[in-house]
């Protein structure tokens, strides 16, 4: 019996300090009134993190598509088309997230910075795809082609998930009272 000691205070120390990190963590954030403009960013950031969910769908469909080459020669322009559009909508929406940031959260602060890099990748990797099938159609089945898709599909992920989670984050401390409680209404 005295091997299994050893084994059951690791298990305990294994499940407290869980505890005692979010223990710790909410003693940092203290409940306190969300402005006006923090509460326009988390709905801007709900749209765009939306909008990031819609990319990361589309590119992951077409980056399948393109690794069982079963798309028809034109659908690669029109697919890459789609994702462009979406990368257009996001950075405009993501100029206008950065002019608001810092009258946000640390949070939300966090989840504009951290999307700005993702963003550009995804941009990156479409605009490279695009000048590739542009220059030669014939282009979609080579490795570099794949290559840019890959990227293109693994940065949209990147993107959506890293906003995801923070603002996840944030909405699960508004639910336990621990950060950022919205304002009452004012009559």
């Amino acid at each position: 019996m005295p091997a299994k000691k050893p084994y059951v205070i690791a298990m305990a120390a294994m499940l407290c300090v869980p505890l005692a990190a979010s223990l710790a963590l909410a003693d940092n954030f203290r409940p306190q009134t969300r402005t006006a403009a923090q509460i326009e960013i988390a709905e801007r950031l709900d749209c765009f993190e939306s909008t990031a969910a819609a990319l990361q769908t589309q590119a992951d469909r077409y980056a399948a598509s393109v690794r069982n080459n079963n798309l028809h020669p034109e659908s690669h322009a029109h697919e890459l088309n789609i994702a462009r559009d979406q990368v257009n909508v996001l950075g405009r929406e993501l100029t206008k997230l950065e002019e608001l940031s810092p009258q946000g959260t640390e949070l939300q602060q966090a989840a504009i910075r951290e999307a700005r890099p993702e963003l550009e990748a995804v941009a990156d990797h479409v605009q490279s795809a695009i000048v590739m099938l542009n220059a030669d159609r014939r282009s979609r089945g080579t490795p570099a082609f794949h290559d840019e898709v890959k990227g293109m599909n693994e940065s949209a992920d990147s993107l959506y998930s890293k906003v995801d989670a923070i603002t996840d984050y944030e909405k699960a401390g508004i639910r336990a009272g621990t950060i950022n409680v919205p304002a009452e209404p004012e009559a």
